[in-house]
């Protein structure tokens, strides 16, 4: 059992410069959900011990042992020196409060007009210079570290010009026309698209070809999605950073790699912060996850080899996983590895929020199910444990009337002969009712009955753009895999609770049917299983 968080032969944790700010879509893949899985050397287990392996001693701990209390974003922030509390963009959150309306906005701080001036001609010098030219390439540098430095207040500030920059019609040396005339100004329109275009774009390769370019790249991208509807300007410079990184961070250039408990102390504190599905709540809790019987994987760039873009976990069972809470049992033994016949990818989360929009998710599952059968040549089975982020805020915008339609004849039938709803109850009403703890076991059966009958239709029918409206399912779905089961009080945390009254979902991969499910998909009909289908 591990009962003893440690840090096995590691070195001493190492500060992490702070996130980006974080995306709206973080979301349980992360936007889409993500997977995790490990693939690392085959781990002995030891005969002699029923539990997981437990550390062999105390001594080795490397970091204190957190507190169950406070949040991991503040345990983290108290171990490595960062205050906890604080908010905002990359860099923290606003310094002693300044820089802070009072509802968590940052305020631009003030440039002097020389130090502005200063910054808008050397912003021009790298739009309109040649990628060769070693000034332009000196000037870019300078404003790469000025910004990494900056406090939020003055990164928002630096942002601010370089909008106006990227926006004025007047940089980047484009032809106004000479002329006064309707032609001339046509003309001169069409050019200076142009020009400002690849001016931007050789703006931002010029950048990328810097030292750790990249990596600042990514979070300064996040930095403009954050700030981008306060500053118009920045949309078309994100937007083509944003074509740039699909074809920088194209799947070809990604390297996948396992996680492991020996793997760099840094790279661990890492997965702990980035996991966006089921929180990490301790050392132990993270050793458990990294244990024989489970895996862990993540793409890596070649520019930014100590950064995961975007990892799996993967636990080994010998039943298709039914609830989260088994998976997460620190105290349960080890896993025969010669018996599992399933592989669940319980938690798969995106941990860069500047890469929004660059999809390499869904071939991450490929290349794990790939690396899992080498391994595992006998393994055959694989499904996800997923959460349902989007099913409780569906359901509460549902009419009386609606919610019938949802649940069909039959079942509104039932629902209206439950004593403890009002005649005609709403969508927020049913989330409320399903909440509840009912001691009689007719209540239990009839709550959950109905409750799978509408996390099906939501998963089966609810559309967005003839896409599947819940995020978790779009990216699962897309990925050629098939709504196989609902499982009640799956996930009875207070974050399953709010999200999905604590359903989750088995996405069922099976390597031979994932074209054809796919095509089912773009057809307007998504693979089902049998009991998905019968609660429809």
């Amino acid at each position: 059992m591990k009962d003893e968080p440690i840090m096995s032969a590691m070195s001493v944790p190492v500060a992490l410069s702070p996130s980006a700010s974080s995306a709206a879509e973080s979301s349980s893949l992360a936007g889409v959900a993500g997977v995790a899985g490990v693939a690392g050397a085959a781990v002995s287990q030891s005969s002699t011990s029923p539990g997981r392996g437990a550390p062999e001693s105390v001594a080795d701990v490397a970091a204190p042992v957190p507190s169950p209390k406070p949040s991991l974003g503040e345990r983290l922030g108290h171990w490595f020196g960062r205050g906890a509390g604080k908010t905002g963009g990359q860099g923290g959150g606003p310094k002693d409060g300044k820089g802070d309306k009072g509802d968590g906005k940052v305020v631009p701080a003030k440039l002097s007009p020389r130090a502005e001036g200063a910054l808008r001609r050397q912003l021009t010098q790298c739009l309109s210079a040649r990628l060769t030219d070693s000034a332009a390439n000196e000037a870019a540098r300078d404003f790469m570290a000025r910004y990494g430095a900056a406090s939020p207040e003055e990164q928002l500030a630096l942002l601010t010009v370089v909008a106006d920059i990227c926006a004025s019609d007047g940089s980047a040396g484009a032809d106004t026309g000479k002329d006064g005339d309707g032609a001339g100004a046509k003309r001169a329109a069409s050019g200076l698209a142009g020009a400002l275009g690849s001016a931007r774009v050789r703006f931002l390769k010029r950048f990328n070809a810097l030292p750790d370019g990249l990596p600042f790249l990514v979070r300064w991208r996040s930095d403009m999605l954050h700030h981008r509807s306060s500053l118009p300007g920045l949309a078309a410079l994100e937007e083509d950073l944003g074509s740039l990184f699909s074809t920088w961070f194209d799947v070809g250039l990604l390297e996948l790699h396992p996680i492991t408990w020996d793997s760099p102390a840094s790279l661990l504190e890492k997965l702990m912060r980035y996991e966006a599905v089921h929180e990490i709540s301790s050392w132990a809790d993270l050793r458990n996850r990294l244990d024989s019987d489970r895996r862990c994987y993540a793409f890596f760039h070649p520019r930014m080899p100590r950064e995961p873009l975007i990892f799996v976990e993967v636990a080994f069972v010998p039943d298709m996983a039914a609830d989260v809470h088994s998976l997460l049992d620190e105290k349960a033994p080890l896993e025969d590895l010669r018996r599992v016949r399933w592989a669940i990818f319980y938690s798969i989360s995106n941990t860069q929020p500047g890469l929004r929009g660059v999809s390499f998710g869904n071939f991450l599952l490929k290349r794990v199910i790939d690396e899992l059968q080498v391994d595992f040549p006998k393994l055959r089975n694989f499904a996800t444990l997923s959460p349902i982020p989007g099913f409780n805020d569906w359901l509460k915008q549902l009419t009386s009337q609606a919610l019938a339609e949802a649940l069909g004849p039959k079942r509104a039938k039932l629902l209206a002969q439950e004593a403890s709803l009002a005649s005609a109850a709403s969508g927020a009403q049913m989330v409320a009712w399903l909440q509840t703890s009912a001691e009689r076991k007719s209540v239990q059966a009839l709550q959950r009955s109905l409750g799978e009958a509408l996390a099906a239709h939501y998963l089966a029918r609810e559309t967005v753009r003839a896409q599947p409206r819940d995020p978790v399912a779009r990216f699962h779905l897309g990925n050629g895999a098939r709504v196989e089961r609902i499982n009640w009080h799956a996930d009875l945390s207070k974050k399953g609770a709010k999200q999905s009254c604590g359903m989750m979902v088995n996405y069922l991969y099976e390597p031979d049917e994932l074209d054809a499910n796919l095509q089912r998909l773009i057809d307007g009909e998504p693979a089902l299983g049998r009991a998905v289908s019968r609660l429809l």
